[in-house]
């Protein structure tokens, strides 16, 4: 087997060498870049996103008005998200969870999107006292 050794003159001697011509197509680096990059998004479009502690909010229709104390609520529910004591002393207990799940299709260009989110608040009132006055839960599955 021969090899030919091409130079700038032409020669194929003593001159300097000639660079190898550019390649075309995407270097596999670049390949790789772009394949770890779609599983990652891919990965990512599954994520959900929460706000709030999970709670059972079928216990709030076991407190009895007047009764139950807001240490029993809190042992029963957990710690609120958020407790407010009014100028007359009352206080207000907010317990929330929201859940919000995204799929690939949201990713994709003129696919409808999906709303996907589950939440529930409950609102729970007490007198100065410390006793359970009432409740407003709301609750919403889309």
């Amino acid at each position: 087997m021969v090899t030919l050794n091409l130079t700038k003159d032409g020669a194929g001697g003593l001159g300097e060498p000639i660079a190898p011509a550019p390649t075309t197509g995407v270097p596999m680096k670049n390949l790789l870049q772009t394949v770890l990059t779609v599983v990652a998004v891919l990965g990512l479009a599954a994520c959900a996103t929460t706000i709030g502690r999970d709670y059972d909010q079928s216990k709030v229709a076991q407190f009895v008005p007047h009764q139950t104390t807001l240490d029993q609520v809190i042992a029963a529910l957990g710690q609120p998200q958020e407790r407010e004591t009014e100028s007359d002393g009352t206080t207000r207990l907010h317990y929330q969870f929201i859940v919000s799940k995204s799929s690939v299709t949201d990713y994709v260009p003129f696919a409808p999107v999906k709303a996907n989110t589950d939440s529930k608040d409950s609102y729970l009132y007490f007198d100065k006292a410390g006793r359970y006055l009432r409740a407003e839960n709301n609750q919403a599955a889309m």
